[in-house]
């Protein structure tokens, strides 16, 4: 996965290339030696090939150049030359990009990432922003190259994230997509992922903020769930598009840790389901492709690596008939990645359904008297199915009435009015059974209670007391 460069830094990078550095004032000041700025100058201002020739005929000698311990970075710094330590950090990114064996001489210098750390607390406004560019092309090549990460890596990545978490507060959308994309770079290993969130309240909250800001102005700031859904414009609340597909990417890479699927919910409660129904729907532009990708992609992890987490609240957000509908638009061999993470999705829910939308599951549920909006309660084809049976259940019955006449659970009794409300409309004949075990006076009585969705789930049982109003 290769992203460009933001747009800030790329402008930041080419009018620091740009300019002149008094390079003679330097040696005379002895800031640097002749030999350093005479290696300097054979790469300063030439084609990416030729520096890359250049430097490949002398890697070692060029990283300790610019990053070893006594090399111009450090002595830039301790010089407090900030042009010459903007220009150091440049031809890093570049040499970095541009000379694959180069990445390697760095890496084996003592304490690489030890001065690119300190000058993420320099006072300069954009010294701290190139020394985390570095350090995130550094330390991603680090994380990657070895199974087990190097003590120094392991101490340098908390740091990096914190600087980065800050960028992410920002109210700058400038510096929180550098932020977030210098994530997207980092969280390619597992290391990096699980050092990710064992941080949650540093990394994690502030993407859950930006992701509450870009569903905020739907209406739904108040539903973490829908944070991750949106409108079909550019913008996504007052987030780009392209920010959100960032998040959406860092997001992604995180599910491919078990114990993230497992725990993603406390953050955003059922954004599992809302982000891809909403997003889903968002296929009018390339962008908003990819985004309802990444989407199926994200979903699709969730559901594997933590279905008892993840499937609950996907079903409960009616996707899956979504899903079905959007499966007949593709086909494997037209996009066989969508297809996939689909047929995954869909074949999960299913399994899941089927599991959750028995008589039994019911039954146990009731009985316990902790009744939430577990999938029986809105599945149309398991009321039908079963509906008379239920009735014919006088334990079950009962237990129904009982939890409606006592709990003072809000959700409970929605719950169980959506229920009575339901049988009564399923089952002709049903109505007598209802009223004397006073449940219809009581669903009347919850018509002005002070919940919303109890008011609501009520007035549709009264409404269906009254359709069968002469049917015994």
């Amino acid at each position: 996965m290769s992203l460009d460069t933001p747009r800030y830094l790329a402008e930041l990078f080419s009018n620091i290339r740009g300019r002149s550095i008094a390079w003679d004032a330097h040696v005379r000041a002895g800031l640097i030696s002749e030999s350093d700025v005479k290696k300097i100058k054979a790469i300063d201002k030439v084609s990416k090939e030729k520096q890359a020739g250049v430097v490949e005929k002398d890697v070692d000698g060029y990283a300790s150049l610019v990053l070893g311990p006594q090399g111009a970075l450090k002595k830039a710094t301790d010089g407090k030359r900030v042009d010459v330590v903007a220009y150091i950090l440049v031809l890093l990114g570049d040499l970095l990009e541009g000379v694959p064996a180069f990445t390697g001489s760095l890496l084996a210098l003592p304490s690489p990432f030890s001065h690119l750390l300190s000058l993420l607390s320099h006072t300069d406004e954009y010294t701290p922003l190139l020394s985390s560019s570095v350090l995130s092309t550094l330390l991603t090549a680090s994380l990657r190259t070895s199974a087990k990460p190097a003590p120094d890596a392991k101490a340098a990545l908390p740091r990096l994230y914190c600087f980065l978490a800050g960028l992410t507060k920002s109210s700058d959308v400038h510096l929180q997509d550098i932020a977030i994309q210098s994530y997207v770079s980092l969280l390619r290993s597992s290391y990096a992922r699980t050092t990710f969130w064992s941080l949650e309240k540093e990394t994690v909250a502030p993407i859950v903020k930006i992701l509450e800001t870009a569903g905020g102005q739907n209406g739904n700031s108040s539903d973490r769930g829908s944070t991750l859904g949106g409108s079909t414009g550019g913008a996504q609340g007052s987030v780009g598009l392209q920010l959100l597909y960032h998040v959406l990417l860092v997001i992604w890479e995180l599910t491919f840790e078990e114990v993230v699927a497992e725990e993603i919910n406390l953050w955003v409660s059922s954004s599992t389901a809302s982000m891809g129904y909403t997003h889903c729907r968002q296929n009018s532009s390339s962008l908003k492709e990819k985004v309802t990708r990444l989407s199926l992609a994200t979903l699709s992890n969730l559901a594997t690596k933590s279905p008892s987490a993840n499937l609950p609240p996907l079903l409960l957000s009616n996707i899956l008939p979504f899903l079905q509908t959007l499966s007949t638009r593709f086909t494997s061999s037209s996009d066989p990645d969508l297809t996939t993470d689909l047929q995954t999705l869909i074949d999960s829910l299913e399994s899941f359904q089927s599991s959750q939308t028995t008589l039994s599951s019911y039954r146990l549920e009731i009985l316990s008297g902790h009744l939430r909006w577990s999938p029986p309660h809105r599945n149309e084809g398991f009321w039908k199915k079963h509906s008379r049976e239920i009735l014919e259940d006088t334990e079950l019955v009962k237990a129904l009435a009982r939890v409606l006449s006592t709990s003072q659970d809000k959700t409970v009794l929605a719950v169980a009015a959506n229920d009575v409300g339901v049988l009564v409309r399923e089952v002709s004949g049903s109505r007598k059974k209802w009223e004397e075990l006073g449940v219809k006076g009581k669903v009347m009585e919850l018509m002005g209670d002070s919940d919303a969705e109890v008011r609501y789930e009520a007035l549709r049982a009264v409404q269906g007391f009254l359709a069968n109003a002469f049917s015994g």
